[in-house]
C-alpha cells in the first residue's frame, strides 16, 4: 500500500472542514486513518493556527481557522498549475 504524504493528509482535513465543523471520528474516517494517527495531525494542525477545537453538547469539533482557509486556497491554485 502506498504511503500518502502528509501534506496532502494536511490538507484533505482542511479541505473536509470547509464545508462546516467536523467531529474527530468522522473526519478520521473520511481520510482513512485510524483516530490516534488523525489526533497527531489535528495537533500539528492545530499548533501552526490551521484549525481549533472545541467542546460543544458534549462532543468535540474540529473548525478551520481563517489561516487553514488562506492556505487551503492557495494549495489549490498550486496544484491547479501541476495537474
Amino acid at each position: 500500500m502506498k504511503r500518502r504524504p502528509n501534506i496532502l493528509i494536511y490538507m484533505e482535513i482542511l479541505d473536509l472542514l470547509l464545508d462546516g465543523p467536523k467531529g474527530p471520528s468522522r473526519l478520521s474516517q473520511a481520510i482513512g486513518l485510524n483516530f490516534n494517527k488523525f489526533l497527531e495531525f489535528a495537533s500539528f494542525l492545530k499548533s501552526k493556527q490551521l484549525v481549533r477545537s472545541e467542546e460543544q453538547e458534549g462532543h468535540e469539533l474540529y473548525f478551520i481557522t481563517p489561516q487553514g482557509q488562506e492556505l487551503n486556497q492557495d494549495w489549490k491554485k498550486v496544484r491547479s498549475k501541476l495537474v
